[in-house]
């Protein structure tokens, strides 16, 4: 790569044809970078895409002398942050979030003393979690309420009523597994 490219600045021609040059000379190696570590051709365009635009709208020319290193690094993150939504995707996916708990009939004494600890364990975690998480999830489990009624209760929408019951599941059984709370909370909450 010849010289610095000065990329940023937004709307410039100059950073059009710094960024047009900065393409061509490694965009086949970003998106190779990308397929690597995304698995995906349409996934590693999308996201080296996105870079792009992230590179074309920094402000500060004088922060890149290394204009390719810091694509990449951008690139990097953002396939990072991919992998992390499609994993809490999948997770999210599992759950019946409109189905409640199995309930059981008789319980020896051995599994009631150990349901109360992960009882404990779920009210603890539970109180872990902003107000909105716990009031939905709350909601929807022990008073049987639909997202609809829930969103009405907390003003917003039903996507983010199932969002919140979700990774409030996923905190919580997280929790119970013996993960730490800044781990759980790092792996669930956006």
């Amino acid at each position: 790569m010849s010289g610095q490219h000065d990329v940023s600045g937004g709307n410039t021609e100059g950073s059009r044809k710094a960024l047009a040059q900065l393409f061509l000379e490694c965009d086949h190696a970003l998106r190779a970078f990308l397929q690597a570590r995304l698995g995906s051709e349409h996934e590693a365009q999308e996201v080296a895409q996105e870079a792009y635009a992230r590179l074309l709208q920094l402000h500060q020319p004088d922060v890149l002398s290394h204009p390719r290193a810091y694509l990449f690094k951008i690139a990097g993150n953002a396939a990072t942050d991919r992998i992390r939504q499609r994993i809490t995707r999948a997770r999210l996916d599992e759950l019946d979030v409109e189905g409640g708990f199995e309930r059981v009939d008789t319980v020896s004494p051995d599994h009631r003393v150990l349901a109360e600890e992960q009882l404990d364990l779920v009210e603890r975690a539970l109180g872990e979690l902003p107000p909105k998480y716990r009031r939905a999830f709350l909601l929807n489990r022990f008073e049987n309420c639909t997202t609809a009624e829930i969103a009405k209760d907390l003003f917003v929408k039903e996507r983010m009523v199932r969002n919140y019951i979700a990774r409030t599941a996923i905190y919580c059984q997280l929790r119970l597994e013996g993960v730490s709370r800044l781990e759980a909370w790092k792996e669930v909450m956006p």
